[in-house]
């Protein structure tokens, strides 16, 4: 009986702790919505449709803008930057949109993607079933 409950109470702290908390299932739908939003953006690029572009980038800003605050309660300065970073290129894309510079849309892309990438490869994991978890 001692060994039932020993291993019962076993997996339920293991189940406990395994799970990934509420902030990274937060975190997990930020991102996605941000590949979705990615892709509208670049579709919206391509069509040349400013307000659509605008409203995009506008939505990345607001991602980013709570994607700092969970890496700053991680206390994790790198990502903090690179979120801060984030939200500055999205907002510069949606302000070159407004304008109709796609000069400045495509380098305000190009600084967005560049700072996802830097903090993917530092704090994301791939996961040998397939998927990615934080690190």
């Amino acid at each position: 009986m001692k060994l039932l409950v020993t291993l019962l109470l076993g997996s339920c702290f293991t189940f406990v702790f395994a799970a990934p908390t509420q902030d990274d299932k937060e975190f997990e739908s930020w991102m996605k919505t941000t590949q979705a939003t990615v892709g509208s953006l670049r579709k919206n690029i391509e069509a040349k449709a400013n307000d659509s572009v605008a409203q995009d980038a506008e939505k990345l800003a607001d991602i980013f803008k709570k994607v700092e605050g969970f890496w700053h309660a991680r206390h994790t300065d790198d990502a903090v930057k690179w979120s801060q970073q984030a939200t500055t290129a999205a907002k510069e894309v949606s302000a070159a949109a407004k304008g109709g510079d796609y000069e400045k849309v495509s380098a305000g892309m190009k600084s967005f993607m560049s700072t996802c990438m830097t903090c993917h490869t530092a704090h994301r994991e791939k996961l040998p079933e397939g998927g990615y978890k934080i690190k």
